[in-house]
């Protein structure tokens, strides 16, 4: 009985496929289908919500894997999260700050920039200062430059004569600093004509001429420059001796020599106690040449602003090696 209930079942059902094979579309259609059927003896018998099934040849078994819908979800949602917090920062970003700082120097940390003073109301006395923090080497500065993030007015390091020779048309080459080096870089033009770098006779400038900063008087002793020795008694005379002892450094005395002084005296105070003179006697001393300089921009017009700034230091290739601000 139950063999011929089967044989009648399997009759039925591959009746019902054939005419599912050309109803549906073909082979594909049909294993569609057939995979959803139910295990026809467990419907028979009363279990016709069986989750059983009978597989058939053309059947491929596949499991069944986690359900990951939450997880899916849930990486949407941080996503979504992420590009609102980004959007935020973009909006927050300070268009300013990213003009100020920009694309860094390899020198940043190694040159830094000093207050001075940008405020002042003339380009004569408008000025920062430069200086070495972790330099190891000498670096030349020429086509180095000054900018305002504020503005944009940008100006540039120009070259300087080592050493400076009063009167006369200078040679210039690229400023380089070197380790525990300084500079002072001033708006306006110089007030001898060059940029130059001090040395121990730049003094005898400052008694001609008006510097922002003041020039530091470190002069050699004049004392030291005709001691009393018996030679120089002889040649100069005494008096020569003694009043050249009491002068103070880096001053000439211009036409205030005492009367009664020697012809060699005078010629003697004329060619030494000067700067050019000071210059002749002591270059060749190793502790001539300073590791400071002074620097012009030789703008005509102040090129920061009277209350507040934003000055960037820049190397040659226009990185940022410093930033000032006020």
């Amino acid at each position: 009985m139950i063999k011929r209930i089967l044989i009648s079942v399997v009759v039925v059902v591959f009746i019902g496929l054939v005419f599912l094979w050309f109803v549906a579309g073909g082979a594909a259609a049909v294993a569609r289908t057939a995979g959803s059927i139910g295990n026809p003896i467990s419907f028979l018998f009363g279990s016709g919500t069986s989750t059983q099934f009978i597989k058939l040849p053309w059947q491929i078994s596949l499991t069944r894997g986690p359900d990951i819908s939450g997880y899916v979800d849930e990486a949407d949602r941080k996503l979504a999260e992420s590009d609102s917090q980004q959007d935020e920062y973009q909006q927050d970003a300070d268009p300013q700050e990213a003009r100020s700082f920009g694309n860094p120097s390899p020198y940043a940390g190694a040159i830094t920039l000093g207050r001075g003073d940008p405020k002042a109301s003339s380009p004569d006395e408008e000025y920062v200062e430069l200086n070495t923090v972790g330099l190891r080497t000498t670096l030349s500065i020429t086509g180095w430059s000054l900018q305002s993030a504020v503005s944009g007015v940008r100006s540039y390091i120009p070259q300087g004569a080592s050493p400076f020779v009063m009167g006369t048309v200078n040679t210039v080459q690229p400023i380089s600093i070197e380790s525990g080096g300084s500079a002072i870089l001033t708006t306006g033009a110089s007030p001898v004509g060059v940029s130059f770098r001090e040395n121990v006779c730049s003094g005898y400038l400052e008694g001609v001429r008006d510097f922002t900063p003041e020039i530091l008087l470190e002069c050699p002793a004049p004392a030291d420059l005709l001691p009393a020795t018996a030679d120089n008694i002889r040649v100069y005379g005494s008096p020569c001796i003694d009043y050249v002892a009491s002068l103070p450094r880096c001053a000439f005395p211009g036409n205030q020599v005492p009367a009664g002084m020697s012809g060699t005296c005078r010629s003697f105070i004329a060619n030494v106690l000067t700067y050019n003179g000071c210059v002749n006697v002591s270059k060749a001393s190793a502790e001539f040449s300073s590791s400071s300089w002074r620097i012009f921009l030789n703008r005509t017009a102040e090129l920061w602003d009277n209350s507040h700034d934003v000055i960037r230091l820049l190397d040659s290739e226009g990185r940022v090696v410093d930033v000032l601000s006020y």
